[in-house]
């Protein structure tokens, strides 16, 4: 059985597995990991665990996804910039920093909050992102928080289906990425 709890910082080691299980480039360098695993899951854990779920299959206890929210895209913004920045330099990724924290700018007045779900492989296709997006999407409806978005890539086809299916629309794109959004 799955049940969604709260998660804890000593999850942050599994989630960030699960993260790297699931990148798209899996055998990427040293330097660029560093930058991911913070930038999609150490930011959260650090700065929003209340916005921060794990599944967890009861039959053995292992973590089988996550789902990981900022509710205010302005504090977002001022929180991540102050604590990572001169990293992100360091690490050789400022300009890729910068437009990736910058993607949910231009949408925030709708969409105030943003998210990051990965599912474990070999838990995937059971239920399992619908049950995590449905309890972050009650949190953040608990807070006030209008609207949740996303950057998903265009070549992420079951990524998309599964976005459409919870009611996310596509508000804007890029050559790499749909902007999906879903008013709360």
């Amino acid at each position: 059985m799955i049940r969604i709890r709260s998660a804890k910082k000593e999850d942050l080691r599994e989630i960030q597995l699960i993260n790297q299980l699931n990148s798209s480039h899996p055998d990427k360098p040293q330097n660029e990991k560093e930058f991911c695993l913070y930038l999609y899951t150490g930011y959260y854990m650090k700065f929003e665990t209340e916005n921060c779920f794990v599944a967890v299959d009861d039959d053995n206890d292992e973590i089988a996804g996550y789902i990981l929210a900022a509710a205010d895209c302005d504090d977002y913004l001022s929180q991540i910039e102050n604590d990572y920045h001169a990293e992100a330099i360091k690490l050789g990724f400022e300009q890729r920093f910068l437009e990736e924290i910058r993607t949910y700018e231009k949408y925030k007045a709708e969409y105030p909050a943003h998210f990051h779900i990965d599912v474990k492989p070999g838990y995937q296709r059971k239920g399992i992102g619908s049950m995590l997006l449905n309890a972050q999407i009650a949190n953040l409806k608990d807070q006030g928080v209008r609207g949740l978005m996303l950057s998903v890539g265009k070549n992420k086809r079951s990524g998309n289906r599964f976005y459409e299916k919870n009611g996310f629309l596509i508000i804007d794109e890029n050559d790499d990425s749909y902007i999906r959004g879903k008013k709360l």
